[in-house]
């Protein structure tokens, strides 16, 4: 009677093992398959010399709606407009500076004067911007597509360019550079030298310049 009561419990635990192994198969075969290739080019690179003066972040919302009109004959032709509406979250770093690669100088070491030219307006440097999509609504005739979602992120990238534009960044960078050039000349004197600047571009800075020799 035991014999037959441990084999009835050996049998069930048999099964019960089985069922067990079954269901982990099942689910370990259930598991989403994820395969990744990256191909990394190296286009070009070159020596570069930018001087950032102003960094900013910037964190804003950004709404984009595209409308397509459609014409449908029922039988009279009517047009109907279907819209297509997106809301970003766009986080963005903005670097404001000076690319020094025009910049020359030159050195007299006979008058001991060292000669500034060529020199640059501030400019954006770069921006770094990341794009989270809150939102999105499609209609008949006017969904989003792949290209759709590439010109979105090339579009908040501009609406920060011209935060940056708008805003006193570049003015803020433009003080910064002076500060850069009054530490020059600072230095330069410290030595026996004497800085003389001959601006490039724009007669605004030419007035900059002066009232920094006065």
């Amino acid at each position: 009677m035991s014999k037959r009561i441990f084999t009835i419990v050996a049998l069930v635990a048999v099964f019960v093992l089985g069922v067990i192994i079954t269901r982990w198969f099942y689910r370990a075969e259930q598991k989403e398959i994820i395969e990744s290739q990256s191909t990394i080019l190296l286009d070009k690179v070159r020596d570069v010399m930018k001087l950032v003066t102003v960094e900013a972040n910037f964190n804003e919302l950004y709404n984009e709606t595209r409308t397509r009109p459609v014409t449908l004959y029922l039988p009279l032709p009517s047009t109907f407009n279907f819209d297509k509406k997106a809301i970003l979250e766009v986080r963005g770093k903005v670097l404001v500076g000076y690319d020094l690669e025009a910049v020359k100088i030159t050195a007299d070491s006979t008058d001991r004067v060292l000669r500034l030219s060529n020199l640059p307006e501030p400019e954006i440097l770069s921006i770094d911007h990341q794009v989270a999509f809150r939102n999105l609504e499609e209609s008949w005739f006017n969904s989003f597509t792949a290209e759709d979602y590439t010109s979105l992120s090339a579009n908040a990238k501009e609406v920060l360019r011209k935060k940056v534009i708008e805003s006193q960044l570049l003015d803020r960078a433009r003080d910064q550079g002076n500060r850069m050039i009054d530490v020059i000349r600072f230095m330069a004197e410290s030595a026996g030298w004497t800085v003389e600047l001959e601006p490039g571009i724009g007669e605004e800075l030419k007035v900059q310049i002066d009232s920094i020799l006065r």
